[in-house]
């Protein structure tokens, strides 16, 4: 990571071009870091539609269930078996 010096000659628009280049730059005053200038994280990913449909599908798989091929009596049922030692 590069550092630079506070300056007042107006290098703001240089130094924003190097993070849009890929580089993180610290703002120092004196000998002290006071900010920093980073890339911006990448953009997400543009919807495409094969992902549409994919999180489509997942929804109604959620909105429906997953059949796991066992029935589900609620937590008393799983005390009851474990007090028989099943």
């Amino acid at each position: 990571m590069r550092q630079v010096q506070l300056t007042e000659d107006g290098q703001l628009a240089t130094l924003v071009s190097e993070a849009e280049a890929g580089e993180s730059i610290t703002i120092l005053r004196g000998e002290r870091p006071v900010a920093q200038i980073i890339p911006f994280p990448e953009a997400p990913r543009a919807m495409t539609a094969d992902r549409l449909a994919a999180i489509e599908e997942l929804k109604a798989i959620m909105d429906k269930g997953y059949d796991l091929g066992i029935v589900w009596n609620g937590r008393e049922e799983l005390y009851e078996r474990g007090s028989d030692g099943e």
